[in-house]
């Protein structure tokens, strides 16, 4: 297994990082679409509320669109609140390195044979996606240890 260049490292974090923006700059604009379709579908449902004569199948329909456009600005809710995250872990691990790259911590070395052994192998990638994990890399402690 060969660890990734420092430089790789950066680039795909860069990646990641414009990746988890565009994410959750669309993840934004869907949500505002989807508070304004509700917006509009709950005006329509007020609307109707004062209007004598109105057939009750109409209001039925009127608050199942409401109930509908509620539901997927709840899941586009979902959707930013996961994009917003995802982007907060792509900048804090993009920190991370950019800070223990400099002092050639054993932390930045765990990532660059991270991102070098996701390149290299799919034994590993199958491992991983049957459920079990195993840690990236292992650091020994600087303390010897005592009996």
């Amino acid at each position: 297994m060969t660890a990734a260049s420092p430089k790789t490292v950066r680039a795909e974090l860069a990646d990641a990082l414009d990746a988890s923006r565009a994410a959750r700059e669309e993840a934004q604009r869907e949500l505002h679409r989807s508070v304004a379709l509700r917006s509009r579908a709950a005006d329509a449902l007020e609307r109707t509320a004062r209007r004598p004569g109105l057939d009750e199948s109409e209001r039925s329909r009127l608050r199942s669109e409401y109930a509908a456009a509620d539901r997927v600005v709840a899941e586009h809710r979902a959707a930013l609140d996961k994009a917003q995250e995802f982007e907060r872990a792509a900048s804090v691990v993009a920190g991370a390195f950019e800070d223990e790259a400099a002092s050639a911590s054993p932390l930045a070395a765990a990532l660059l044979q991270l991102v070098g052994s996701k390149r290299g192998g799919t034994a590993r990638r199958g491992a991983l996606a049957s459920g079990r994990t195993a840690p990236a890399a292992r650091v020994r402690s600087p303390r010897p240890r005592t009996a």
